[in-house]
């Protein structure tokens, strides 16, 4: 009863003050304004960036959290200074209570005052996500899960607010908790955790929501619930280890007879404090431990005093066919018997492979034979045993994966099988990659040191190396539906899962909640979320109408084996939103980017759609080729212009564009193209016909090779040579892909121009 009288006391204390009575309320405010601005401010912002009530969500929390817990702050240090400053609540001391029953209602008052932030947070958090078209199951286990971590960062605010105002009892302790307030958000993240990537120091931040802001609701989310319980563990019995801080010293100047049971209390919640870091520091030190591991083998991808790109990817055998079995054996392990029928190499030399460096080889065969191999991190060497017209070679092995790192001072998990979470690409060597292929490369660069699987887009040179090979892979044991970039996949009776692939340059692995694989009305398969698989159906429904047009010029069959992975949490994974993320037969498309710009009439327009038709069209054109410019440095290279004609004819002609309607391609990756819509605002003189322009714009700037061949077609486009452009793509397109051209130069294409058009190009 005693207890209860001063709980009560403690709370009339606490809410007869404005500011902290309307505290809970303003963040509510704040909460509900910053959710429902999250579309409304999209249509002002140029440029491209992930959305979504997930992300809208921590990035609220990143500072509307940081900002409450100044005021628990606050609060907690008025708690205990409360009858020390005010002469006229002396009498607050002779109740008969013990310090530890004062304590624990201070405590307890601001414990319950800091679960108005969290309901408040809670409430909002459902009813702003009903807005955003997620589902009650979805809210309430991400909303509990965000109430949790919210709470236990009120937890340790409160005691060490508490702990630091009963150890200062000058009034400097104001000016030293709004230091530990500051120092234990925006000053640890920014200057001690990112630039120095001492993550496993993230426990103690007190705002763990800023941390998480990289993070997905999918795959990041789930895979990180094992480090956010241990977390958690930590910072609830450090939460009480303060607070036991607290009642010691708050009850040293009082004559106790308790005084041994005092200091064993103390001892006993000391030791569960220490012991419960050791779950969360044991997984630090191995996470790390392997980190290192991956970091020995790496390779230098830039030069930093030339400031150039260096050669990673080596040379590469030919794999005529590889048979793969790949069996779950433990919940997040699995084992692998690779068969890979390899032709004659004319080379009798010692055979190696690559494979994912962490993976245990236990048994290497050549032509059925077993053999020695040496293993270097990822390469593996066996000795000239002889070949055969056509040879054999077997792998077994194990491993697992759970690749964490960092990139850009963000975390990152470049591979992972965990549970029913799996994404295993091809280019980090899942099964033997045939040459001297380091999966990992390192990027030291003034403060920025990390290491990564496809820095700098190096995925498409491996890509465009690599030989293509038929692929078979067989699963077992795998209770949740896997997919895959394979050309064609089956289930039979008893649950295996076959993926097959005919000439294909790879095969990449993936699960995630909630996806389907559909074709629906297009002419390629998509795997995407319900939600979005039925958008896309809807946004790219012309597809199939665009195969039949180009193909009533070209005349050829393009790439029809094609799919689109349209996913969140690509840039968990790796991959950068600005860059085509062509894995295998497959582009990758992150459902959480959006790309907004500004056309001529000022209006903010999103453009992502047509970006990724764009994407979609052109690697259906060209396939692997449509990626050479993004590592390609030749200065006399045009392949990125060339491939832009193609899509300037369509948008033309089966769109019938305008010029102006070309600047909804600014801020894509098909930017040669927005060039045509620049002849009116770059003109000298509004009265100029349309080819003055095009004149204009060609001989009054300097420009690059792909600029000039887009502008030429456009021009006698504009001049009605419709079917002699027609003609040239054609001739063009048929000897890119009679004679498997990867590269074409300026002096090809004016070759074929000039047969054509008496007026040369720019030279």
């Amino acid at each position: 009863m005693r207890f209860l009288k001063q709980l009560q006391l403690e709370n009339r204390f606490l809410l007869k003050n404005w500011f902290f009575l309307l505290a809970p309320l303003v963040y509510g405010v704040s909460m509900s304004l910053w959710m429902s601005n999250q579309t409304q401010d999209a249509a002002s912002i140029i440029g491209q960036y992930t959305s979504g009530f997930f992300k809208a969500n921590n990035e609220f929390l990143a500072i509307g959290h940081t900002l409450s817990l100044g005021v628990l702050f606050l609060a907690s240090v008025l708690s205990i200074r409360r009858e020390k400053q005010t002469v006229l609540l002396d009498w607050t001391n002779s109740l008969p209570n013990s310090f530890l029953s004062i304590i624990l209602a201070k405590f307890l008052s601001l414990f319950i005052y800091s679960s108005l932030f969290t309901l408040v947070y809670f409430m909002i958090f459902v009813w702003q996500g009903s807005f955003f078209g997620k589902n009650i199951s979805y809210l309430l286990e991400h909303g509990l899960s965000f109430s949790i971590q919210s709470q236990l960062s009120y937890v340790v605010t409160i005691s060490l607010g508490m702990v630091l105002a009963v150890l200062i009892t000058n009034r400097i302790v104001y000016i030293i908790v709004f230091c530990a307030w500051m120092f234990g958000t925006f000053f640890m993240e920014g200057f001690i955790i990112q630039r120095y990537q001492l993550y496993f120091l993230k426990t103690f931040h007190l705002n763990q929501f800023f941390m998480d802001v990289s993070h997905s609701e999918d795959w990041g989310y789930r895979i990180s619930r094992k480090e956010t319980l241990y977390s958690q563990l930590f910072v609830m019995f450090f939460s009480l280890f303060l607070l036991a801080i607290t009642i010691m010293k708050s009850s040293t100047n009082r004559i106790s007879s308790f005084e041994k049971r005092k200091w064993t209390f103390f001892g006993i919640v000391t030791a569960l404090t220490i012991a419960s870091f050791f779950p969360y520091s044991y997984l630090w030190a191995n996470r790390l431990e392997h980190y290192s591991y991956l970091k020995a083998g790496t390779v230098k991808q830039f030069d930093s005093e030339n400031e150039t790109l260096m050669d990673t990817v080596g040379d590469f055998y030919n794999v005529d066919r590889y048979s793969i079995k790949l069996e779950r054996t433990e919940k997040n392990a699995f084992h692998v018997k690779a068969e890979l029928i390899i032709p004659n190499l004319k080379e009798d030399t010692p055979l190696n492979f690559s494979l994912y460096p962490s993976f245990e080889v236990e048994s290497v065969s050549w032509n059925g034979v077993k053999t020695d191999f040496k293993k270097e991190h990822h390469l593996i060497t066996i000795p000239n045993l002889g070949q055969q017209g056509s040879n054999r070679l077997e792998v077994e092995y194990t491993g697992s994966l759970n690749e964490w790192g960092h990139v850009y001072g963000r975390e990152r998990n470049f591979a992972f099988f965990i549970k029913e979470d799996m994404y295993i690409p091809s280019y980090i060597g899942w099964y033997p990659l045939p040459g001297d292929y380091p999966i990992y490369t390192i990027t030291d660069i003034d403060m920025e040191n990390y290491i990564h699987t496809i820095g700098f887009n190096r995925h498409m040179e491996l890509h465009q190396e690599l030989p293509t090979s038929d692929f078979q892979v067989e699963l077992t044991n795998f209770d949740q539906h896997v997919f895959s970039t394979a050309h064609s996949s089956k289930k039979t009776a008893d649950g295996v899962q076959i993926f097959t692939s005919e000439n294909a340059k790879g095969l990449t692995l993936l699960s995630n909640k909630g996806l389907v694989e559909n074709t629906g009305n297009l002419p390629f398969s998509v795997i995407a979320h319900k939600e979005n698989n039925e958008i896309l159906q809807q946004k790219l429904g012309d597809m199939a109408e665009i195969k039949d047009y180009y193909q009533s010029w070209l005349g050829e069959e393009f790439q029809t084996d094609m799919k689109l992975v349209y996913i969140p949490s690509l840039d968990y994974v790796g991959t950068e939103t600005y860059y085509s993320n062509h894995f295998d037969e497959a582009l990758f498309f992150d459902d959480s980017v959006q790309t907004y710009v500004q056309i001529d009439d000022g209006e903010v327009i999103n453009n992502t759609m047509i970006d990724l038709k764009t994407r979609l069209t052109s690697f259906w054109l060209f396939g692997h080729e449509s990626l050479m410019h993004y590592y390609e440095i030749s200065q006399d290279s045009a392949i990125e212009g060339l491939i832009e004609t193609y899509l300037l004819v369509l948008y033309k002609d089966y769109y019938d564009f305008q010029w102006n309607d070309f600047e909804q391609f600014n801020g894509t990756n098909f930017h040669y193209l927005s060039t045509v819509s620049h002849i009116n605002w770059m003109s000298s003189s509004a009265d100029m016909t349309t080819i003055e322009k095009f004149d204009e714009l060609m001989k009054s700037y300097k420009l690059q090779y792909n600029n000039q061949i887009v502008l030429m077609v456009a021009k006698e486009w504009e001049k009605g040579n419709e079917e002699k452009i027609k003609k040239i793509l054609k001739e063009i397109y048929l000897d890119i892909k009679t004679n498997n051209k990867d590269s074409f130069t300026y002096e090809e294409w004016m070759t074929y121009w000039n047969r054509t058009f008496e007026s040369g190009g720019m030279r």
